[in-house]
């Protein structure tokens, strides 16, 4: 079983996808499993402007190397090296079948 935000209230906010992955990050850190931020963004055709979201790439089970994206959508099984945040982020897009190219990313500091 996949671990669950313990602020799923967080979810369904607006805007909230940074808190969302700040508290997932924080829940995962209690049972020591590796996870990081990430923030990205990609350019919108329809609007013309560039957007932005953050995920929480993390590693689960702990011990095996299993790759796993979280956001409001759930966790998605992404391959990528867990030290590239662009490529995770592309490749959770990806999983989510978002039409999205990923521009830049980076690990919250």
């Amino acid at each position: 079983m996949l671990p669950k935000n313990p602020e799923p209230w967080m979810e369904m906010k607006k805007n909230a996808c940074l808190p969302t992955a700040i508290a997932f990050k924080e829940g995962l850190k209690k049972y020591d499993i590796w996870s990081e931020v990430i923030i990205y963004s990609w350019y919108d055709s329809k609007s013309q402007s560039l957007k932005g979201h953050a995920i929480t790439a993390y590693m689960y089970p702990k011990g095996k190397n299993q790759l796993w994206t979280y956001d409001h959508w759930g966790s998605f099984r992404v391959r990528a090296y867990k030290d590239d945040p662009v490529d995770i982020a592309q490749k959770a897009t990806n999983a989510r079948n978002e039409n999205r190219y990923i521009t830049s990313a980076n690990f919250l500091n």
